[in-house]
């Protein structure tokens, strides 16, 4: 499933990045590009959906080590593990000045 992933992935962006060659416009490739991730997400949701609290909660073991890794270092690298340090810098800021 993994593999399968990725290949249908490197592929769209290859199709993307013909269709922009081709000269279709930037606004048309970014809806392609939401659409794709929406359609990526319900399918992995429908695909990996279970009633077990195990499975829920550790992927029943299943996921490799790699995926695992590289699901967390997105998951510390996105906005919102750095919006609360976003947030306090401004409110520490009017702190020390009062």
């Amino acid at each position: 499933m993994y593999a399968t992933y990725t290949g249908g992935f490197i592929a769209f962006i290859i199709l993307i990045a013909i269709l922009e060659q081709v000269g279709v416009p930037n606004r048309i490739l970014g809806y392609m590009f939401v659409g794709f991730t929406i359609i990526v997400y319900a399918v992995i949701g429908v695909m990996t959906r279970t009633a077990e609290v195990s499975e829920y909660y550790v992927a029943g073991r299943r996921v490799p080590a790699l995926y695992n890794g590289m699901a967390t270092g997105a998951d510390w690298m996105s906005a919102a593990s750095s919006l609360p340090g976003c947030l306090a810098g401004p409110a520490v800021t009017c702190w020390c000045r009062s």
